[in-house]
């Protein structure tokens, strides 16, 4: 990949690229801000232009565009790459002999094809009285809210493939897309729909609450070219900047439970998009801070996935906590229930670092009793 490294690399301007996050006036030779990386009052960020280079002496960071990328974004290289490329208008596949010709075609398609059904879904919503009092009432969603994170509704009909078939989409394609089962009929019918984003903001799929009776109670789009559950962070997209101010990160079952504290004020905070935790996951927020608090429900299956988010993040030198409650079910319980304020209170006194939630859970009883 260092071909492509470098035509990415050709075609950006380090200070155009570095001053989408950081404001940056001339100073002789160099750029100078304020840094993204720590809350510094005078600027201590330097780019230097003709060297393709900048370095933060606030946080002793430096190194190339790919670099910056990968530390903002949270990415790995392949991804921040992935990310550039796409400003530059570089093709990746052609210097990816493994990959169909066509690869970057079809995932855009895809990502296209998400985008219409996400505002057919915002537009259903508004039809359907049952949906509104759901997501307005009953979950307590503000319009605001509903329209950042781009909430929907689908309704029990074929609407959003025949729109998608107007549009000169294939079936196939919609298929592909996770948008329609196997038997041509729609994935999504009588729920309130949440776009599953990726890292960037770029709708790669969605998942299904339903309203009312019906199992399973959520449903998400299966694996595509664009979505892989395994890695997808629900709600990183708009947590990273907070999770990278705050310097730690809340991580929840559901993904109400993320948008309800997105909501209340506290934006450090996201979910695994309805999959069983992967080491994956916690590389991916590892990037942005080492310290992540898990605050999973108190029942059986959450306290099992407690003990294996431990195991997974042995070996990758993370600071793990467990955050504990029983005053709700769940996280948007407690902010619909006591407040924002209890919800922030509960993430910073109800913490234990994950050894002594471990001893305390399984060893005081056998010690003192």
């Amino acid at each position: 990949m260092n071909d492509a490294k470098e035509e990415v690399r050709s075609k950006l301007a380090i200070e155009d690229v570095i001053g989408e996050y950081v404001q940056l006036k001339r100073s002789g030779r160099y750029w100078r801000g304020l840094s993204p990386f720590t809350n510094e009052h005078t600027p201590s960020f330097f780019v230097t232009p003709e060297r393709d280079i900048w370095h933060d002496f606030s946080s002793n960071k430096g190194g190339d565009i790919f670099s910056f990328v990968m530390e903002v974004e949270g990415l790995d290289f392949f991804g921040a790459l992935e990310l550039l490329a796409k400003k530059a208008g570089v093709d990746l596949t052609r210097y990816d002999k493994k990959a169909p010709r066509d690869l970057g075609q079809r995932k855009n398609r895809v990502i296209e094809m998400n985008n219409i059904a996400t505002n057919y879904f915002m537009h259903e919503m508004t039809k359907s009285q049952t949906a509104m009092e759901y997501i307005f009432k009953k979950r307590g969603l503000m319009k605001a809210t509903v329209l950042e994170w781009g909430i929907g509704f689908a309704p029990e009909n074929s609407g959003l493939k025949n729109a998608l078939l107007a549009r000169k989409f294939a079936e196939q394609e919609i298929r592909e897309a996770g948008l329609i089962g196997a038997r041509g009929g729609e994935m999504f019918r009588s729920r309130m729909t949440i776009p599953l984003r990726d890292s960037q903001g770029q709708i790669v799929g969605f998942t299904g609450r339903i309203i009312g009776d019906g199992e399973p109670k959520y449903l998400n789009t299966p694996a595509t070219i664009v979505y892989d559950k395994g890695r997808q962070v629900f709600g990183l997209n708009f947590a990273k900047n907070a999770i990278r101010k705050e310097d730690f990160v809340v991580l929840v079952e559901g993904n109400l439970d993320v948008i309800s504290s997105y909501q209340a004020g506290v934006k450090n905070i996201v979910a695994c998009a309805g999959t069983a935790l992967t080491r994956d996951h916690l590389k991916s927020l590892g990037r942005l801070s080492h310290n992540i608090r898990l605050c999973f429900d108190g029942d059986r299956a959450g306290i099992a996935a407690t003990e294996r988010a431990i195991i997974l993040a042995e070996p990758l030198e993370l600071k793990l906590s467990v955050i504990s409650f029983d005053i709700a079910k769940d996280p948007d319980e407690i902010i619909t229930k006591f407040g924002a304020e209890k919800w922030l209170e509960v993430i910073t006194k109800n913490t234990l670092p994950a050894v002594e939630w471990v001893i305390k859970k399984y060893c005081v009883g056998v010690f003192f009793n």
